[in-house]
């Protein structure tokens, strides 16, 4: 019994090792999709910011049970203003940015927020 277990063990720690001597992992994209991919999260982004309004209270009751009504506002206009700007560079700088320095990291990111509104933090 022993020998069949570690058997069956030697086969699932195996398994995987096929993946390892691929060529190519991971599918990468053409500057002309990346391009794309990047404006298109800048345009939704943008379109979208004014759903912090809804979702920061979310966030606010979770972090500051006591006091979110004091703090929404501040988080909500902070928030709002972030994911804006954050579509506006992605749609205009960051596509000849990623292009050249291989960095295609939203604003949103940097500021610890979620690519989209309506993801969780």
């Amino acid at each position: 019994m022993k020998k069949i277990t570690a058997w069956i063990f030697l086969g699932f720690l195996f398994l995987g090792t096929s993946s390892l001597f691929a060529e190519e992992t991971v599918k990468k994209q053409n500057a002309l999709e990346q391009i794309g991919s990047i404006e298109k999260r800048g345009f939704v982004n943008f379109a979208t910011a004014l759903g912090e309004f809804a979702y920061a209270v979310q966030g606010e009751k979770k972090d500051h049970p006591k006091v979110w009504p004091a703090t929404y506002i501040p988080r909500v206009f902070m928030n709002l203003a972030i994911r804006a700007f954050s579509g506006v560079n992605d749609f205009i700088v960051l596509p000849w940015y990623a292009a050249a320095a291989k960095d295609d990291t939203p604003l949103t990111r940097r500021f610890e927020l979620p690519d989209y509104v309506w993801q969780k933090e």
